[in-house]
């Protein structure tokens, strides 16, 4: 303020000089000099700010530099967590564990995403799906409050239970028929289970087949391997006449959900399906597409004579709870290995079979019949893999004994008999 005030005082007697001289040109140049003074002078003084009356001008500029340090180091710390988000996600997905690594990108804007981000979000917001159909309980004491009927339940060495829906999506197409079952195993026959699964080209050696009405597996080839369990299958199938083929091409992706979530999280990022972990998700999808490439395939057109299907749906695999309403049949039934820990089996699917209504009869068959004798032959195979019997999935497993003990290791941790766990 002192060199503002004197600055002032010297514009005053300038001006009081020209007013005695009378307005001469000495006096406007006695006047232009104090001015450039007065500017010389003000431009010098540093940025003032008042604060209860006095002049802080220095602390002022010290508080600005100060703060402008320490947002520079805020935002690159901040780009620092963001890249190694990033990075962690990417690693997590690339050992199958997409819902953590979903989790992990949770909160990042959509300018910091790559498309390999984009891809996983995708992919654990249908695993989230497909684990939400297949963990909800179906009350079969309340047939007002559950829309899924009840086809029947099947006893013998493996008790498993089917039931069914009917929708309509879509009211430009046909109904769509869902359909779950629930299996409880002996933990010793979950890694035969999985690998009859990933086997997708030994398919045609053991899916059933009838002649009246015709039903039968014609081809099944595998068209890519993704990642260390997924892949891309190509599934034809002879059905009764007037019926045309049926075709699907199916994309299989397998999700390690056997990780709980860190409690240590953002409270923001823990609020997702899947955070209490211990389960394994297969998630199956076709590829609707006719000639598009898709899944870097270049997927042929569809055969005269055949319609190509729409399937959803997938399995998923945990520790059956003690208070599962179907855990005591199923100890009956394994009594001879009671004392194994058992694993509970879901799989659910929903396939538009290209009908406008779909008739009782058909459901019974397919239902009752197909699926029905197709999920006890299923079970019969990876009984059969586990004592050894059939050459061919031997054959398989021994060629990929890495993966397949990676499988094993993984549904003990699982189960909670293995210390060894992957850090996330």
């Amino acid at each position: 303020m002192p060199y503002l005030n004197c600055a002032l005082n010297a514009i005053y007697r300038a001006i009081d000089i020209a007013y005695f001289l009378g307005g001469s040109v000495l006096a406007n140049q006695i006047v232009k000099n104090k001015m450039n003074t007065f500017l010389e002078t003000t431009s010098k003084l540093p940025t003032l700010s008042i604060s209860h009356g006095t002049t802080s001008c220095t602390q002022d500029k010290q508080h600005q530099t100060k703060n402008l340090e320490v947002n520079e180091q805020q935002s690159e710390q901040l780009t620092t967590d963001i890249l190694n988000r990033l990075d962690r996600a990417n690693i997590l997905a690339n050992d199958d564990k997409i819902l953590l690594a979903a989790h992990v990108l949770q909160g990042i804007n959509d300018v910091h995403l790559q498309p390999v981000h984009h891809d996983i979000l995708k992919e654990a917001e249908i695993l989230k799906q497909l684990l939400k159909d297949n963990t909800t309980n179906i009350d079969e004491s309340d047939d007002n409050n559950s829309d899924w009927i009840k086809q029947g339940n099947y006893h013998g060495k493996h008790n498993f239970s089917i039931y069914y829906k009917l929708l309509n999506n879509n009211p430009n197409k046909g109904q769509e028929l869902s359909c779950r079952l629930d299996t409880i195993i002996p933990h010793t026959l979950l890694v035969p289970i999985l690998s009859v699964l990933n086997e997708s080209e030994l398919y045609q050696t053991w899916l059933p087949c009838w002649s009246v009405p015709k039903l039968k597996v014609v081809k099944s080839e595998k068209l890519r391997q993704t990642g260390r369990c997924s892949q891309v299958v190509n599934v034809e199938t002879e059905v009764p006449w007037p019926l045309s083929s049926r075709q699907v091409i199916l994309k299989a992706v397998a999700c390690d959900n056997i990780d709980s979530y860190s409690e240590d999280d953002d409270e923001a990022r823990t609020k997702c399906l899947g955070k209490d972990g211990g389960r394994i998700i297969i998630r199956l999808q076709s590829l609707d597409c006719d000639d598009n490439i898709q899944e870097g395939l270049d997927i042929p057109p569809v055969k005269t004579g055949t319609v190509r299907m729409r399937v959803s749906g997938g399995f998923t695999v945990e520790k059956c709870t003690t208070t599962h309403p179907s855990i005591k049949d199923a100890h009956a039934a394994l009594a001879e290995s009671s004392e194994e820990d058992l694993v509970l089996v879901t799989f659910t699917f929903t396939v538009d079979p290209q009908l406008a209504i779909i008739p009782k009869q058909f459901i019974n068959f397919f239902l009752r019949t197909a699926i029905g004798t197709m999920w006890n032959m299923f079970l019969n195979i990876a009984e059969g893999v586990k004592d050894g019997k059939h050459p061919a999935h031997s054959k398989a497993i021994k060629e990929k004994r890495e993966l397949y003990e990676w499988i094993e290791e993984r549904t003990l941790v699982m189960l909670g008999q293995s210390s060894i766990n992957t850090p996330i």
